[in-house]
């Protein structure tokens, strides 16, 4: 089947599903009526799941005929832009300066890696070069894939790693008052905090190519590069976003399960109920709850066991997606699936809810690449090593409540 075709299943049997739900109501389910659901929900994950896989396999294809369009609309030796496109000029002597090495690029190629290191504030001037645009877009894309709270957190790209001071409030009591003609308007006290976005480092490691692959110039090297810089610097900011100690020698960031003060007691030590996401729900101010970014978190562990759960009613929380016209709900609140989230065990942080546009998520807006050469050559090998710096803070502290499982 066509992708769209098995869209158009899945579409189909989530409208069973929801029509099934409605016509239920508010009545008690019967047995007859939970089977036919559970049915269709094994359906609809089995659909879901060839549709994932054919949504890769495209987007394997998109990023080959991306990388290939300008090979093919360019004739050989020609530039676009009569040489006069910087990102382009920057992109070809990257891709040499990957293979080759920097010794052997031609002067211009030599010249654009340095002009472009030298417009970068904070660049180490040892070694590392500032990876062009296109490859630096390639990695940010392919980060989402490991974590889920850093699509919707509120992130802020900056050009250098300064330190920026940050205010922090905690909104709810905040109220405006009534003022008589020509009355004074009466102050009111408002706490704020501050937080200092800095800018943690992070590395990919080193990655090792055969020297025999970087030769080949029929290998994607920006793709191979790519994807595993993004795996493993995706994971790692990933992790520290949710479980960022805030200190530690390098120090780490503020994640968001020290950040987040709102706390909501589960009433079992490695399960959850309904009761607890209504009541995780309602510990956010009601203010809170209307923003485009509200939503629940947790991981998939947790998501398997949130999908099995009834309400009083006896009806499922979980409602599927319809592509392209109602998104995936919980209780009908959209959620978001982060690895980084703790699972269902004893005092665990395993669920939150609220308006992640209060997460503010820091970004330096430039990644650099090391070369290494002469450590590997034993090895005829050559090693690569990203560096990306980031950091967080929680801007609202009113914003985003979290679930805590009982100790025992």
């Amino acid at each position: 089947m066509t992708l769209a075709e098995l869209r158009q299943k899945a579409a189909a049997i989530a409208m069973k599903m929801r029509s099934l739900h409605k016509e239920i109501g508010d009545k008690a389910w019967t047995d007859e009526q939970r089977s036919k659901w559970d049915q269709l929900q094994a359906d609809h994950d089995a659909v879901d799941q060839q549709i994932k896989r054919e949504e890769q396999m495209r987007t394997l294809d998109q990023q080959y005929a991306d990388d290939n369009e300008e090979e093919r609309q360019t004739p050989k030796g020609e530039d676009r832009n009569g040489g006069q496109n910087m990102d382009e000029v920057h992109t070809r002597a990257f891709n040499g300066f990957m293979r080759r090495g920097f010794a052997d690029l031609t002067q211009e190629e030599r010249q654009a890696l340095k002009e472009v290191r030298a417009q970068t504030v904070g660049t180490d001037a040892d070694g590392g070069y500032t990876v062009p645009t296109q490859f630096l877009n390639k990695i940010v894309e392919r980060m989402k894939a490991y974590g889920g709270i850093a699509s919707v957190a509120n992130v802020l790209n900056t050009q250098n790693g300064q330190d920026i001071q940050w205010a922090t409030s905690d909104g709810t009591a905040d109220m405006g008052s009534i003022v008589g003609e020509g009355g004074e308007a009466t102050e009111q006290d408002v706490s704020f905090g501050q937080a200092t976005l800095g800018a943690i480092k992070l590395t990919s490691g080193v990655i090792k190519a055969s020297n025999e692959l970087l030769q080949d110039t029929a290998v994607d090297l920006e793709a191979f590069l790519s994807g595993r810089i993004a795996r493993r610097i995706g994971r790692k900011e990933a992790q520290l976003i949710v479980q960022g100690s805030g200190a530690g020698t390098p120090k780490q960031n503020k994640g968001l399960a020290l950040s987040v003060t709102l706390s909501q007691a589960a009433a079992a030590a490695d399960a959850i109920s309904y009761t607890d996401l209504i009541n995780l729900k309602h510990k956010v101010d009601p203010a809170y709850r209307n923003g485009p970014k509200v939503r629940y978190a947790f991981n998939d562990n947790t998501f398997k066991a949130v999908k099995l759960l009834k309400d009083l009613q006896g009806r499922p929380l979980w409602l599927p997606a319809i592509h392209g016209v109602a998104p995936s709900t919980i209780d009908g609140d959209q959620f978001i699936i982060d690895q980084a989230i703790a699972d269902l065990a004893a005092s665990a942080k395993s669920a939150y809810y609220g308006d992640f546009d209060a997460l503010i998520l820091r970004r330096v807006a430039y990644m650099t690449l090391k070369r290494l050469v002469e450590k590997y050559a034993e090895f005829d090998m050559t090693g690569f090593v990203a560096f990306h710096r980031f950091d967080t803070c929680l801007e609202d502290a009113a914003a985003i409540a979290v679930l805590q499982n009982a100790a025992s």
